[in-house]
């Protein structure tokens, strides 16, 4: 006997099988962003790790000069993470949390360490205001353009500049900003140590300081009251730049007298030049502290000087520091330079 009633199911029982979706595969493009996400956030925990651990050993400090950099990538990413967390497709959205969970706590600590808030310009930066002008450059030892620098440092009509990397076949050139600048001092070397300071102030007067005992001397210039300013006393300096142990200690003692320098001084004092390292490393924080040494950039700008290629994206290694009570009308960082990979900066103060 045929049976012809039976349920359709029985007949076929496949068709009872719950219908399985997949959810929706991730791009191509989608996976890479996430990709980039979790290997801008061990960036940022490389970088957290450094700074915490620079005082363990020299060479963790290298990685802190890129702080400001690291703050900006793993904002771009709490922001995408944010933003993606709407999505609808269950997978994205758990992983973007995840990403969220990694980044955060690197980027709260690098927020406290680079205060981004004090790049805003806020504060009062006239360029035309009636003050002590203060200029410093890393020319480069192996300039090849000193005429051109010599043209720079004429246009920037700064009271007194401070010339770094002095190099001993350009010096010649160099001293025809004796015509504008008659008091000087010049330590030439056919080393990066080479350091000069320039003047049109009457009665400037100089001498050096080691602030190591390493042959990297530092020039301190007296500068006399005048009817636009109050006297100065400023220091130009020359840092060696840090890399293995033995160079970030002897950067990191110079760091040392300069703070014991400042917090010694009864008048007001400038500390400017190439100092090789950042606002965010903590031998600077500490340069700050010890030295009752206020910085020039903050709520001005972040004013990058290194490398000059880099322009805004470098780091500001190249610093004019000033000791508090002294007021600041002017901070700026110059033009491309010729032939040298550091950019000029000046200070206006009063």
């Amino acid at each position: 006997m045929v049976v012809t009633n039976l349920p359709l199911a029985l007949l076929k029982p496949e068709a009872m099988k719950p219908e399985i979706t997949s959810a929706p595969v991730l791009s191509v493009f989608q996976r890479g962003l996430l990709l980039l996400a979790a290997m801008l956030a061990m960036f940022g925990w490389l970088v957290m790790t450094s700074r915490i651990m620079s005082d363990v050993h020299p060479i963790w400090d290298l990685a802190s000069h890129v702080s400001w950099h690291a703050w900006l990538a793993l904002s771009i990413v709490l922001l995408t993470a944010c933003l993606s967390l709407r999505t609808t497709n269950r997978e994205e959205r758990l992983r973007w949390w995840h990403r969220f969970i990694m980044v955060a706590p690197p980027w709260l600590y690098l927020t406290w360490v680079c205060s981004p808030w004090t790049v805003l310009p806020l504060a009062a930066n006239d360029a035309n205001a009636k003050g002590l002008k203060v200029m410093s450059w890393n020319v480069w030892v192996m300039n090849k353009t000193p005429d051109q620098v010599v043209k720079l440092i004429e246009e920037s009509k700064a009271d007194v500049v401070v010339m770094v990397e002095v190099g001993l076949e350009q010096t010649t050139v160099y001293k025809q900003l004796e015509t504008i600048y008659p008091y000087s001092l010049w330590i030439p070397e056919r080393s990066s140590r080479g350091i000069a300071i320039l003047s049109r102030i009457e009665g400037t007067l100089f001498r050096t300081i080691d602030l190591a005992d390493q042959g990297m001397p530092a020039i301190e210039a007296e500068i006399p009251e005048t009817s636009n300013h109050s006297g100065f006393h400023v220091i130009g300096v020359h840092t060696l730049s840090p890399g293995l142990r033995k160079r970030t200690l002897i950067r990191n003692r110079q760091l040392q007298g300069l703070s014991e320098w400042a917090s010694a001084l009864k008048t007001k004092g400038v500390i400017i030049g190439d100092l090789n390292i950042t606002p965010w490393s903590p031998p600077f924080t500490r340069l700050l502290q010890q030295g009752n040494l206020v910085d020039s950039r903050c709520f001005r700008g972040n004013f990058a000087s290194w490398p000059t290629d880099l322009g805004v994206l470098g780091i500001p290694i190249d610093h004019a520091l000033v000791t508090k009570g002294t007021t600041v009308l002017h901070r700026d960082v110059g033009p491309l330079a010729p032939d040298s990979d550091h950019r000029p900066i000046t200070v206006i103060v009063q």
